[in-house]
């Protein structure tokens, strides 16, 4: 089902009485992270896809309208731009377009499948500014990781491309995709990763879209699972940051498992994140297919903070246990399962199993926090608040604080700051 409001080409249609949402001072409205697919162009053939890449698009971005296109994100705050695709090493003028983003001040890092990685690339990803690269690996068995890829010698070529990274000083994530075929090697993938000298570890749980559509993904019982073994694996592995994505109700499993810190920032899609399309499309996140406009027919600000559709988004009214859920802050489920199983971006989300009935970890407490603190804590986002709170409280005790200051939040904050190389996203 899908709802009547959109076209055929997902586009949002919007009305002369539709409200503008730009300026209200309780809604965050700023992109602080941008996610570009600067192309359709693909040399592998990933079942999963959401783009469905593989051929470049007709008519993708051009170098200057991706130029412009940077310096507008510059001006309205962004601070985080995800270079991705397809596969992005594919696009001539990526370095061009990541020593731009980088010299207005944005953190650049790059999502790629890791096999075009060779040592002179990785340098040339360094000497742009790009501060760090997520690498696609979905199992420590190469012939089924190629085959699901397929190509053969994809794993092999991404593992050469990871130690080039390592090699030109460039911090490393694994990226795995979940299924019920590699779901059993979640542990083994975290420990190869930090083996192998990676920074982090990122668990992609798969939404339906693009290619991916017609494929069957694990259930909800599994996802509960998945998501205990990543928050207990984050507590056996602390040298690295082991995260996922697209799964926000880990904050919940994090709070219930008593490790807060594992906590996620909630689905930020529309709100503080966007997504890029090659032909310059804006969508709330890559899984959601509904265009809010073109970059290359009007200025990004306008379409960020006029369109009704993010502004539904970030005026909350999420329906139904989502709704109501003592959570609801902090992770707000995930809006392109709702919208991709009932057409409603704002219904609940149908993967998550929890009741409602478990009471938050009391770990979420146990310090105090000074009266600037709190204050300071007010001026966060009300979707990030509960997953701020629980990190910076877990930090304050792991350094034996028993009362939480602004230094404390900004130590934190220098931390979790977006530009780190654990912060990559599709």
């Amino acid at each position: 089902m899908r709802d009547s409001s959109l076209g055929k080409s997902g586009s949002v249609e919007r009305g002369p009485d539709s409200p503008s949402y730009h300026g209200l001072p309780e809604v965050p409205t700023r992109p602080e992270i941008v996610s570009w697919n600067v192309t359709r162009r693909c040399n592998l053939s990933c079942p999963h896809c959401y783009l469905n890449a593989g051929l470049p698009a007709e008519r993708e971005l051009t170098t200057q309208e991706g130029l412009r296109l940077v310096d507008e994100m510059a001006a309205i705050g962004t601070r985080m731009l995800i270079l991705s695709g397809g596969e992005p090493l594919l696009r001539s003028d990526l370095f061009q377009i990541a020593a731009r983003a980088s010299g207005v001040g944005m953190s650049v890092v790059l999502g790629s499948n890791g096999t075009l990685l060779s040592l002179e690339v990785a340098r040339h990803l360094s000497a742009a500014g790009v501060k760090g690269v997520g690498i696609s690996l979905d199992s420590l068995t190469p012939e089924r990781h190629d085959a699901f890829r397929g190509v053969a010698g994809a794993w092999k070529a991404a593992l050469k491309g990871l130690d080039s990274c390592r090699q030109a000083g460039l911090p490393v994530l694994i990226q795995m995709s979940l299924f019920d075929w590699n779901y059993s090697e979640i542990d083994d993938m975290v420990r190869f990763a930090h083996d192998r000298g990676a920074a982090g570890f990122n668990l992609y749980f798969l939404v339906c879209s693009g290619r991916g559509e017609a494929l069957t993904d694990i259930g909800p019982d599994q996802y509960e699972e998945a998501l205990e073994t990543v928050v207990k694996a984050q507590a056996r592995n602390p040298q690295i940051m082991v995260r996922v994505r697209c799964a926000p109700y880990v904050t919940r499993v994090a709070h219930q498992l008593g490790h807060p810190s594992s906590a996620g920032f909630g689905c930020m899609a529309g709100i503080s994140y966007g997504r890029i399309t090659p032909e310059g499309d804006l969508t709330p996140c890559p899984y959601l297919p509904l265009s809010v406009g073109n970059v290359g027919q009007q200025p990004l600000a306008h379409l960020w903070w006029d369109s009704s559709l993010l502004g539904d988004l970030r005026l909350g009214g999420l329906r139904g246990r989502c709704g109501h859920c003592q959570y609801g802050d902090s992770c707000r489920g995930c809006r392109a399962r709702a919208w991709s199983d009932t057409g409603d971006l704002l219904q609940e989300d149908p993967w998550c199993r929890y009741d409602g009935q478990t009471a938050p970890s009391p770990l979420l407490g146990g310090v105090v926090w000074s009266s600037e603190a709190e204050e300071r804590l007010k001026r966060v986002p009300f979707f990030l608040r509960n997953g701020i709170r629980a990190a910076v409280a877990a930090y304050a005790k792991r350094q034996g604080q028993a009362t939480i200051t602004v230094g404390l939040m900004e130590e934190v904050r220098a931390k979790m700051r977006p530009g780190g190389p654990t912060q990559t996203v599709q």
